[in-house]
């Protein structure tokens, strides 16, 4: 295949993304990887982009539908890397506002819109899985629809997750309050950003087709804006304290004891209650895993949502 528009996007995309995933490596070292909040999955974001930009300029030389398919499915899921780094981020600043006032948002609250965004993440794997054909035709999925659908509502929870906390934002510390300026500024270009992936699922407009369609749209709408969010949050991760374990506990809101809220839970519980985000991860790698397996035979790829 020749070369074209498309290549160029993935060629600024590594040469935006490989200073980007350094600075990224360098706030979660700052932070700690087990507790950095958000900033792990800025940096997770940068890992894919490379691993997608790479996987579209190998389709030149190798249009397998494999690749094409993985270069679809990681071009596709970058919302979701977006979306858990503001639940981190916001999630640490309420934190901050939980140790000196009483308790407005505790930890299920965040869990639950983690629960929306990995369900959104898996449907959006199984659909990128099912949406090319053996002829190279590309079909929009169901569960690609429902994921955009789960991204959209966490976004909307996001939303109101971020004002209440800006409403209370007079009892967090100093240096925490920026982590909630940091969201509300992103939060634009993430609607930006998800309002091009509803367009590509949703619209029956050529322009916003993610295999065929306008490469302006695509740099804008969504190169433009990931990496604008980026740019905010590794920004504001460099200016912002280390948090200590011993004043705030671990920054993951899937294990925080958070005041008044889980105290007492053992560790033993805390695993128990992700068990069962990680069994939810372990079903999408099933699924695409035998969707491979039935592509290699000949097969269609089955689809989960009817």
């Amino acid at each position: 295949m020749k070369f074209n528009a498309r290549g160029g996007i993935s060629i600024l995309e590594l040469f935006i993304y490989f200073p980007a995933i350094i600075a990224a490596v360098f706030v979660c070292i700052r932070h700690g990887f087990s507790r950095s909040s958000g900033w792990i999955f800025t940096l997770i974001l940068c890992l894919v982009r490379i691993i997608g930009a790479c996987c579209q300029l190998a389709t030149y030389k190798d249009q397998s539908q494999g690749l094409e398919e993985a270069a679809l499915i990681l071009d596709f899921v970058g919302l979701s890397p977006l979306l858990l780094a503001t639940v981190g981020l916001l999630s640490r600043c309420v934190g901050s506002i939980n140790q000196h006032s009483s308790i407005f948002l505790h930890a299920l609250h965040f869990r639950a819109v983690q629960l929306v965004i990995t369900l959104g993440l898996i449907l959006s794997i199984v659909g990128g899985t099912s949406s090319i054909s053996s002829t190279g035709v590309y079909t929009t999925q169901t569960t690609s629809k429902v994921g955009v659908v789960l991204f959209i509502v966490s976004y909307v929870a996001l939303v109101l997750i971020a004002v209440l906390t800006t409403l209370n934002l007079s009892s967090a510390e100093a240096g925490e309050k920026r982590l909630d300026f940091a969201v509300v500024l992103a939060l634009p270009f993430i609607l930006v950003r998800l309002a091009y992936s509803a367009l590509a699922v949703f619209s029956h407009h050529h322009e916003f087709k993610l295999i065929g369609g306008s490469v302006a749209i695509q740099a804008i709408m969504s190169v433009l804006m990931e990496f604008i969010v980026v740019f905010i949050y590794l920004v504001v991760g460099v200016k912002t304290e280390a948090s200590p374990v011993a004043r705030h506990g671990p920054s993951s809101t899937s294990t925080r004891p958070w005041k008044g809220q889980l105290a007492g839970a053992t560790n033993g519980a805390r695993r128990q209650r992700q068990r069962p985000i990680r069994g939810l991860v372990g079903l999408a790698m099933s699924a695409v895993h035998h969707d491979g397996q039935d592509a290699g035979q000949g097969r269609g790829a089955p689809n989960i949502v009817n």
